[in-house]
């Protein structure tokens, strides 16, 4: 299945409760991917005192601290104001200037050596050839398809029904909400996050879609619901995308196999569970009501439409992260 080199470097780029933290740890699976959650994202303020998803300290992590050796012998400078740089800049904010700074501009030549320095530094201390981020941005997104052409980026999809239930769940819980990094509190009603939710959906899948028509080798649109009713076709879709291999992340989901926890800053509390294997069933939206589908209908229709949300695709919402029994 594999077609032309193996790509260096791979993205993913969609909404936040997609799914990604399962597939971000099934592709971990395999010898060749090192696949470390959220890497630009994760490096957010007071990430030295925080936690991998493995549990160690990040300042007593072995595996960071190979990579931040391996980052400052490749840049010459400071490991955290190289990452402090990397995270402002993936900033939704930046979008325009991605798309309009020129490759010569001594901005975009300082991101492109930092981003490129970073990610062979993980594959360097993890012992594989290509890196997987699933950070997410938009911004990083546009910036290694013009200026990373070694990369390869993946357009992860959900039913925006699936993703405004998830983000629904998560702000009854917290009672906050982040738009653009601003954070604001919500008692009672979650009308409004889950509007917000339902059209940045909406924002985001159509600029990935005008992208996958500009790098057409370049990005992929991947589905959630086809990784859970179908992985081995998916994942053999992957390897002809991407070059690489992918045998042990299809047999972890042949095989239900416990999956290991791995060095992700940004892990959710899905990814820091222990005993996590890729076992797909079937599932349902707990949070919305009625007329809260109605109102994410409205809000997606069109590209909902076009993925097949209120067809095929629409009558099987699974959940593929399952917490193995102590």
């Amino acid at each position: 299945m594999r077609q032309g080199s193996p790509t260096k470097y791979l993205y993913i780029v969609g909404r936040g409760h997609s799914g990604s933290t399962i597939f971000s740890m099934l592709m971990n699976e395999s010898s060749t991917v090192a696949s470390e959650g959220e890497i630009v994202i994760g490096f957010r303020p007071g990430y030295e005192g925080k936690r991998c998803a493995n549990g160690e300290l990040f300042s007593a992590s072995p595996f960071w601290n190979r990579v931040k050796s391996a980052f400052e012998r490749r840049t010459g400078g400071s490991f955290a104001d190289g990452v402090r740089f990397l995270n402002q800049r993936a900033f939704c904010l930046h979008v325009p200037g991605q798309l309009l700074t020129t490759s010569g501009s001594r901005e975009v030549q300082e991101e492109k050596r930092l981003i490129e320095a970073l990610y062979d530094s993980i594959a360097e201390a993890s012992e594989r050839p290509t890196v997987l981020d699933s950070s997410k941005e938009l911004s990083v997104a546009i910036f290694l398809l013009r200026h990373a052409p070694e990369s390869k980026l993946i357009h992860f999809v959900r039913s925006p029904f699936g993703v405004a239930d998830s983000y629904v769940k998560r702000v009854k819980a917290a009672k906050t909400f982040h738009v653009f990094r601003i954070g604001f509190r919500v008692e009672r009603h979650y009308f409004v996050p889950m509007v917000i939710s339902a059209l940045l959906w909406s924002v985001e899948s159509l600029a990935c879609e005008l992208l996958r028509l500009i790098y057409p080798k370049r990005i992929i649109t991947v589905h959630y619901e086809d990784l859970c009713g179908q992985p081995i076709a998916l994942l053999e879709r992957l390897e002809a995308f991407t070059g690489l291999s992918l045998a042990g992340s299809k047999a972890a989901a042949a095989e239900r196999r416990v999956m290991q926890a791995g060095h992700a800053l940004s892990a959710n509390r899905l990814m820091r569970g222990e005993q996590i294997a890729f076992s797909p069933k079937r599932g349902l939206t707990r949070y919305l009501t009625r007329v809260d589908k109605a109102i994410v209908a409205l809000c997606t229709f069109p590209l909902a439409m076009s993925y097949g949300y209120f067809g095929r695709r629409a009558m099987k919402p699974p959940v593929v992260m399952q917490q193995m029994p102590q």
